[in-house]
């Protein structure tokens, strides 16, 4: 028996996911542990937790296709959205919409510890790549020039380096 057209999206299925079960990639200054990717969640979204530490910073970019979630856990998560600077503390949420630019790090001197996730799920094969560059180069201007290569491949659009705060 076929449901009917307008019945939604079918319903999800239980998903517990262990942390010891994560996939752990290098960010440089920081980690990634991709709990969800799109594979587990049917292409639709991907999960993680991450830490970035002090002197991490994303390029400025923009996801066409792709919203963005930031739950704030520890410490300060520094991000500039279409030009203005915010810093999120414990405890705030952040939706960053597709086609939003933005960028995000670790301003400050702690290491800040976050939820991050987003739709849809490709992107989290993102920071196995990610990991690649980061056993080879160092941080800093190669760095993220060897980010930018790999950006438009996970409906990245790298736009340059994030606005310096005044």
């Amino acid at each position: 028996m076929s449901e009917p057209e307008n019945a939604g999206p079918p319903n999800p299925q239980l998903m517990i996911v262990p942390p010891e079960q994560a996939r752990v990639y290098s960010q440089g200054l920081g980690e990634a542990r991709i709990l969800v990717d799109d594979k587990g969640a049917g292409g639709a979204w991907w999960l993680g937790t991450f830490r970035e530490d002090p002197g991490f910073m994303t390029l400025l970019h923009l996801h066409p296709q792709m919203d963005e979630y930031f739950f704030v856990l520890q410490g300060v998560l520094s991000v500039v959205i279409d030009g203005a600077w915010h810093d999120l503390k414990a405890g705030t949420f952040a939706l960053v919409p597709r086609g939003t630019a933005h960028a995000q790090g670790n301003t400050g001197n702690e290491p800040v510890h976050f939820v991050g996730g987003g739709s849809a799920g490709a992107f989290a094969r993102f920071f196995m790549e990610l990991d690649g560059i980061a056993k080879r180069v160092l941080p800093g201007p190669q760095f993220g020039a060897e980010i930018a290569k790999i950006m438009p491949k996970y409906d990245t659009t790298p736009l340059g380096p994030p606005p310096r705060r005044t």
